[in-house]
């Protein structure tokens, strides 16, 4: 008690309050600037169409600016070039600025700190006047910050800031030294201050306000409120965020959504670690409120990204990471065991759901797809963790891999997105080491471990073959290996593997003749698919036929030549060497062709 009454009573306080806000606030030294900036380029914009027509080469490059971007346009939107940052050089350009006010103000409320103190260690103002002078002169200071804000954006602010500090602090101080307010009186007094601040910042298009407000709201419960009911606590911030999304569906400023996630995530985490009885008794209570936020922030970044497109890449895919994570945490921890398979699929159908929504809505950016499709994909691939494993579990992931792959492409028609969800067969394939470790000893040739490579051998050839076929033509010309052409290749080598464990399976007796079979089988399959791929242009195949002619070199000179038999090593080494001899005739017979 003595601390916090030193706090408000001295001008330690003061300078203390007045420097955090300076640093709040601070970001909004070059508005005046941007804003006339904005409404140049909007000039601009409005008188595009009519220049265009009496000058096309000229204003061509706006015409195509102007199409490219968003046709949704919210009334209150700052570009990217027009994007506030907190540095040392802004700050200090903001200090330059008005700093004569700036000045005064920061030695008015030392000054004012000074005498409060002062009068309250004489016992000239009581508990109740010390109390409302403090409300008083914050709604005063607020005020003259909204009609200053009409001239001077930046000093407006600064004082709007000030004055809404300085009542949430009044009211902090009310409750916890003097016991005035309850904590349902004092969180709705702070709420419509703080409203009045979200609404200033969206009159005047000051984001740092926004913040400023946001950063109040969460801290609210803290201040005012303290160790509060779960419900009373989760309930306020759930109507925060609900304000927060209806002020992100005015201006424009997605990056409101993803601290506000942040804040809620920092309020449940006492409830999910148990810190004490009370939070453990509580978690299930607060993971009913985890589904209602996850919710309502997947439904404001989706109904965002439909409205105006895709402003900011990495803020897409920050919000879309954290809320997946954010959810996963939690159900993974506090949901019950018997329902988590269930709720893991439930919500990997929401967010797959959303990310189809946001692609087939037009916004002409696939990060908003990539974001939630990845988010669903992990949730599926946790539910089928949960109820599977060993080679079953590699199983089912090849088949949902291979079926996601199918699906993204015929939804979405687009190449790119089919192409990257096919990299999800890197987790089977890891798998996989297991299955191949295993069957390099096996004696029954058909046992779990073959249909494992078998399927992910299908998967990979149909996959790589699917995508080739559905890309461009200058695609399959080009000499490089692409990314579906990978995934065939890896697909044939899986399969080549099998086929020499088969073989040395079904001649056991053999062991050496077994061998030449199959490097004479590879040999052929290899330069049969070379020169299939180099006469058809197919970069595909011509890789898959160096790999097995580099596999099968590789294994006669540095493992044959000392493993088998002297007869054997002569028929190998002699058929291998004729069959390679014999690409010459082919390759001058067709030399025109190559070239």
């Amino acid at each position: 008690m003595e601390i916090l009454y030193f706090f408000f009573g001295s001008g330690i306080g003061s300078l203390l309050f007045f420097g955090f806000f300076i640093y709040l606030i601070a970001s909004t030294s070059s508005l005046k600037r941007r804003v006339s900036l904005l409404e140049a380029k909007m000039k601009n914009s409005a008188v595009a169409p009519s220049v265009a027509t009496s000058n096309v080469n000229v204003v061509a490059p706006v015409v195509n600016n102007l199409q490219n971007t968003p046709q949704y346009i919210p009334p209150v939107q700052n570009n990217d070039e027009e994007r506030v940052e907190i540095s040392t050089d802004q700050f200090s350009k903001w200090l330059k600025e008005d700093w004569l006010m700036k000045l005064g103000a920061f030695i008015f409320i030392i000054g004012f700190g000074w005498f409060v103190s002062y009068a309250f260690a004489n016992n000239w103002i009581g508990p109740v006047g010390r109390i409302t002078i403090g409300i008083v002169a914050g709604i005063l200071l607020m005020t003259f910050g909204f009609r200053w804000m009409m001239k001077y954006v930046s000093q407006g602010a600064i004082f709007m800031a000030l004055g809404a500090g300085m009542v949430i602090l009044t009211i902090f101080a009310g409750r916890s030294i003097y016991g005035f307010f309850t904590p349902l009186s004092a969180v709705a007094f702070d709420f419509v201050i703080i409203s009045f601040i979200a609404f200033a910042s969206y009159k005047f298009n000051v984001r740092s306000l926004a913040g400023v407000g946001q950063v109040l709201a969460f801290l609210t419960p803290l201040l005012v409120a303290g160790k509060t009911d779960v419900l009373f606590l989760f309930t306020y911030l759930f109507f925060v965020s609900l304000a927060t999304m209806f002020l992100v569906g005015m201006t424009g400023w997605r990056e409101l959504i993803t601290s506000s996630l942040i804040f809620v995530g920092l309020y449940s985490a006492p409830y999910l670690l148990g810190l004490d009885g009370t939070y453990r008794l509580s978690a299930d209570l607060v993971l009913n409120f985890v589904y209602a936020f996850s919710l309502l922030y997947l439904f404001a970044g989706m109904s965002a990204v439909i409205r105006s497109g895709v402003q900011d890449e990495k803020n897409e895919m920050v919000l879309a990471v954290l809320n997946g994570l954010f959810l996963f945490v939690w159900i993974y921890s506090q949901a019950p065991e018997e329902w988590a398979v269930f709720i893991f699929s439930a919500w990997a159908f929401i967010f797959a759901m959303s990310s189809f929504v946001t692609i087939w809505s037009g916004s002409g950016n696939a990060t908003a797809f990539y974001a939630y499709g990845s988010v669903a994909v992990a949730y599926l691939g946790a539910a089928t963790a949960l109820q599977l494993d060993g080679a079953v579990l590699t199983i089912a992931f090849i088949i949902e891999i291979f079926l996601l792959v199918m699906i993204v492409s015929q939804l979405t028609r687009n190449l790119e997105a089919a192409t990257s969800t096919a990299w999800l067969f890197v987790v089977p394939m890891f798998l996989s080491l297991t299955s191949i470790a295993d069957y390099s000893n096996a004696r029954d040739p058909f046992s779990e471990d073959f249909f494992v490579l078998a399927l992910l051998s299908f998967a990979l050839i149909v996959s790589g073959r699917y995508l080739i076929s559905g890309s461009s033509q200058e695609n399959k010309e080009s000499p490089q290996l692409n990314s579906s052409s990978l995934f065939l290749v890896l697909g044939m080598l899986y399969l080549g593997y099998i086929v020499w464990q088969l073989v040395h399976i079904f001649m056991q007796a053999t062991p050496d003749f077994a061998t030449m079979v199959t490097l004479i089988i590879f040999t052929v399959v290899g330069l049969i698919a070379y020169f299939n791929g180099l006469y058809g242009k197919d970069v595909a195949r011509r890789t898959y036929g160096v790999v097995l002619i580099a596999f099968v070199v590789g294994r006669l000179l540095m493992v044959d030549v000392w493993d088998m038999e002297l007869f054997g090593r002569v028929v190998t080494f002699i058929a291998i060497g004729v069959l390679l001899m014999s690409t010459a005739f082919v390759t001058r017979k067709n030399k025109h062709e190559i070239q």
